[in-house]
């Protein structure tokens, strides 16, 4: 059974509760003889229960806005197909809904403080603006929808609210902030206790919602994006915008950008894992031009995941971002086909892994960012290694650099080893010579010519006259120098990591 509403411009349904499936249409005899009222929604349900609702407009309604405005409304099912009048809009506002919006000539959706059952379909909506605010929150009104759905706050965190959005024009996610609070707005339970959606008002801090967006782009006229200061289980962006795409000041759990290739100017700015973490965090970026991207503060190294897969980045800018900094941490930087199963590796894997630190590598080059730039140096070197069709002769150079100074990276590790390797060296020498562990008085001019022995130019009398070296002592001598004389090249080969191009 379906319920014809008729709609009043300007007289709020209150209270109303539709058992069956209710149709709105929206007739052009409706508006006829009213005048229209800047600044006033048209037509407005507050406080009513839908069961299911459909909007319908079939023809030119000849008003100048017509705002329909639902506020502590549940709506179980929502569903606007159907529309002609491109002046006509919709607004929710702190309600309890879901539902499938596929109408392109509506001028915009408004999604204020609301909660989903499971998930929001906006397709095709040009002008779509979901936010959280806390300068609006009325904890009575709140409590009273709760009350009468027979639903708690707690059914809400349990499942995923997901925005799924396609081929949007303009496209606006924002979350407020009241003091140290983090992004989200307040609800009452039982009149007493405060929650924060987003974040329990504890000391811990606890998230509650879990916000998963997905925003697929046709590359046919979208004009911007703007994502900022939200808390995200998930977010996903697919295709090719033409118009601009910020992400700022965002927590995201998992993030995935998937044959993404934004024509114009796209940046993320600020992005972290959302803490703390249910589960896992990824970031995967799979065939994807980032070529346009610039990430920006963006802490790649907090991501417990990540795949970079079948993907151009090398000339994406890279800015006051973190990566690990040692070749095992950064073992989680992936070249996988599916973030979900790691096991699944190619059959290039490794050679795949080397390829996406050589293009990180070239992207930080490009900006300038020598101290980012050096680690990839040093870790794709690591990676290198470990490539099958590698000679052993390079594997031993590559070894033996990585052993010495950290693939160039590291000046404490080859004067430790210059210490370790000529006092050891040096110990041996007077050995050969019974010079030391004797059971004579110790000399201590010895110590003296320790400096002598460490200058690989010296001679090999320079302790003892010729007729007294042995062979031992000959040998000793002269492997101790060609490991000092290396250790020395890689030593200042790390002190001038700044200053070579």
């Amino acid at each position: 059974m379906m319920i014809s509403i008729t709609p009043t411009p300007y007289r709020k349904v209150y209270n109303m509760a539709y058992t069956d499936t209710a149709v709105l249409k929206l007739e052009k005899a409706h508006f006829a003889g009213i005048n229209y009222t800047p600044g006033h929604m048209v037509i407005v349900f507050e406080f009513c229960l839908f069961k299911k609702l459909i909007i319908e407009n079939k023809e030119d309604l000849n008003f100048e806005d017509v705002t329909i405005y639902f506020l502590n409304t549940f709506i179980r099912e929502l569903e606007v197909a159907n529309v002609t009048d491109d002046k006509i809009s919709i607004h929710l506002a702190s309600c309890i809904f879901s539902g499938r919006v596929s109408a392109p000539k509506l001028s915009f959706v408004q999604v204020n403080n609301c909660l989903l059952i499971h998930s929001l379909f906006l397709l095709g909506v040009p002008n779509i603006r979901i936010s959280y605010t806390t300068e609006n929150i009325f904890p009575y009104w709140w409590n009273q929808l709760f009350k009468r759905i027979s639903i708690s706050f707690n059914y809400f965190t349990e499942e995923d609210q997901r925005y799924h959005i396609e081929n949007p024009v303009k496209l606006t996610v924002t979350s407020t902030k009241k003091g140290d609070d983090r992004p989200g707005y307040y609800v009452m339970e039982n009149n007493t206790k405060p929650y924060h959606i987003g974040y329990h008002l504890s000391e811990t801090r606890e998230n509650l919602l879990k916000l998963s967006l997905f925003v697929q782009y046709s590359g046919a006229g979208d004009e911007f994006t703007q994502i900022e200061n939200v808390n995200l289980k998930s977010l996903s962006l697919t295709g090719n915008p033409d118009g601009k795409v910020a992400v700022e000041n965002t927590n995201i759990s998992n993030w995935y950008l998937s044959e993404f290739s934004p024509k114009t100017e796209t940046g993320f700015y600020n992005i972290t894992p959302r803490l703390p973490a249910e589960e896992e965090t990824k970031l995967s970026i799979h065939k994807c031009n980032l070529d346009k991207v610039w990430f920006d503060n963006v802490y790649f190294e907090d991501f417990d995941r990540l795949s970079f897969y079948r993907s151009k980045f090398s000339s994406a800018t890279f800015t006051s971002c973190s990566f690990p900094d040692s070749y095992d941490k950064f073992s989680k930087f992936t070249q996988i086909a599916n973030i979900h199963y790691p096991e699944n590796r190619t059959k290039n894997y490794d050679k795949d892994q080397y390829e996406i630190f050589l293009q990180l590598k070239k992207a930080l080059d490009a900006t300038g960012n020598s101290y980012e730039s050096l680690k990839l140096q040093s870790i794709s070197q690591a990676a290198l290694r470990n490539i099958t069709a590698i000679s052993g002769g390079d594997k031993f150079i590559l070894s033996t650099s990585d052993l010495s100074n950290d693939h160039g990276q590291s000046i404490g590790r080859p004067f430790l080893w210059f210490l370790a390797i000529s006092i050891g060296g040096y110990l041996l020498y007077l050995w050969s010579l019974d010079r030391v562990f004797q059971c004579t008085g110790f000399d201590a001019n010895l110590i003296g010519y320790y400096f002598s022995f460490i200058d690989i130019t010296h001679r090999s009398d320079f302790l003892v006259d010729k007729k007294e070296i042995n062979g031992w002592a000959l040998a000793i001598d002269y492997f101790t120098k060609v490991l000092i004389g290396y250790l020395i090249v890689q030593f200042v080969a790390a002190f001038r990591k700044y200053g070579r191009k």
